[in-house]
């Protein structure tokens, strides 16, 4: 005899015709799995954690008193007279978790399992609080507008940060990353104040355009079991704009709409819209990359393209300075350009901007000139725009390489940075030779063979999506994708077996 399911709660979202029998569930079960991936709501420890009132807000504030923590202790400690700051860089607790560990971990969440670390992250914890504290006090709150919803300014501040390393060195100085650290929480908890509607993350967070280009092609992601369930909901509290400010159980922060999900390059993965579904028809599904399923844009947007260019010439430099003799080559410009200007004590300033603007700009000429050549664009421009997103997934590919590289060459100071967590001794004691060096966690020809590895990997899925994003002119920017990762591969390989 079928058991029937009643609808639980008062308030009617759904007809009598859609309560289902516990077969008819089974067969969905089986259908969303074949549409989606497996649905990891499924397993009740983890439907259990994300329906949890704490979800996510007490993984947040845990990560936000480690993220206080290192900003207080890092705050005026630099390098150590006499020892370089990139060795610095590694024994210093605060530098090492920050851009040797987290960094490249961030990375790797993103492309693999999407925004996922939005979910956790302690600076959407300060602007949700901001947000209700300026919501209490009557101040009037403004709605972003389209300009700052693009990613525009993310894009800006994306290259300043990437500035402020190569000019700066912010990566390898504690105290430049304590202010950069207290920058970051100044600006959610300002955003947060005068902004509603999760402003910090849609339109000021620095790695917002990262997050969300490296995450399209995810393999977790927030969508619905049934679509028929969704159109048959009355309730839409996935939707309402009245359940918008609640704490727990709301409407989608982001002003998604669930229920329509085909990308996952706005999602945070917060789970909200799976608390206060009624049907309880979300799922977090476990599937295979960059599904057919998803949507897909022909042309990026202007600030994605931007965002796209910039980053392939930081990851070509994070590429050439694992190989000595590749990086000289690299550098050879801008040290000559210092050299010629007499301007040496700015050539890490130089250096960026040959990395983040002069260094794309070649790259994307040589690209967006093989499309032209092949017909497959209109215009150099445009060209650009079409290249951006498959090519996007060829650089992720390339920056998790050296996020491989730089964890398994980083990791190994950490006992060390446990034990001097101001690196001064440590760093001192390496210098002098009477501190061991740290073996690296792999020998960099294995580093090497992953890293092509990971880059054939990418440039299978970047030539995928123009198949899937350009059925009929596909074929004419491949030699542009073609060209790009074989250059990668080249690179990485030198890494364990050329240098």
């Amino acid at each position: 005899m079928h058991r029937i399911v009643p609808i639980p709660s008062s308030e009617p979202v759904m007809s009598t015709t859609e309560l289902q029998t516990v077969p008819t569930r089974r067969a969905e079960a089986l259908s969303r799995q074949e549409r989606h991936g497996y649905d990891l709501l499924r397993f009740r420890p983890v439907k259990a954690v994300v329906r949890w009132a704490g979800f996510p807000y007490v993984f947040q504030a845990v990560l936000l008193a480690f993220f206080v923590f290192m900003a207080v202790f890092a705050w005026g400690l630099y390098p150590p007279a006499d020892v370089p700051d990139k060795l610095y860089a590694k024994t210093g607790l605060v530098t090492l978790l920050v851009w040797g560990l987290w960094w490249p971990a961030m990375v790797w969440t993103a492309v693999l399992f999407g925004r996922v670390w939005c979910a956790v992250c302690p600076l959407e914890l300060v602007a949700n609080v901001t947000e209700r504290l300026g919501r209490s006090l009557g101040i009037r709150q403004r709605v972003l507008g389209k300009w700052l919803r693009s990613g525009a300014l993310i894009v800006g501040l994306y290259a300043l940060v990437q500035m402020l390393v190569a000019g700066a060195h912010l990566h390898r100085t504690p105290a430049y990353t304590s202010l950069f650290l207290w920058g970051l929480l100044a600006t959610a908890a300002l955003t947060g104040f005068f902004f509603r509607e999760r402003a910090f993350c849609r339109g000021f967070c620095p790695v917002g355009l990262l997050l969300g280009t490296y995450g399209r092609g995810a393999m977790l992601a927030m969508r619905p079991a049934s679509n028929d369930t969704c159109a048959a909901c009355t309730g839409k509290h996935c939707v309402r704009a009245c359940n918008r400010t609640k704490a727990d159980a709301r409407s989608c922060p982001s002003l998604l709409n669930p229920a329509r999900l085909k990308s996952s390059s706005d999602c945070l993965v917060c789970g909200q819209c799976a608390k206060v579904c009624q049907p309880d028809n979300m799922g977090l599904f476990l599937r295979r990359p960059f599904p057919s399923a998803d949507a897909r844009e022909a042309i990026a947007s202007w600030p994605v393209t931007l965002f796209v260019m910039l980053v392939s010439g930081f990851v070509v430099s994070e590429l050439f300075s694992e190989w000595k003799a590749a990086q000289a080559v690299f550098l050879w410009v801008p040290e000559e350009v210092a050299a010629l200007l007499e301007a040496t004590g700015y050539a890490g300033w130089i250096e960026g901007v040959w990395t983040l603007f002069v260094v794309p700009l070649i790259v994307w000429l040589v690209l967006g000139g093989l499309v032209l050549v092949g017909r497959g664009a209109s215009s150099l421009v445009d060209a650009w725009r079409r290249l951006a997103l498959p090519v996007a997934v060829i650089i992720a590919a390339g920056h998790m390489c050296k996020g491989l590289a730089k964890v398994a060459s980083w990791a190994g100071f950490l006992p060390l940075s446990v034990q001097d967590p101001k690196g001064v001794d440590t760093a001192i004691g390496l210098g002098a030779k009477t501190i061991p060096q740290p073996a690296s966690l792999l020998p960099m020809s294995v580093v090497s063979a992953t890293a092509v590895l990971l880059v054939l990997t990418g440039a299978y899925f970047a030539l995928r999506e123009l198949r899937l994003t350009y059925p009929e002119t596909g074929r004419r920017y491949r030699p542009a994708l073609v060209t790009l990762a074989a250059c990668f591969v080249f690179i990485v390989f030198g890494w364990g077996y050329l240098s």
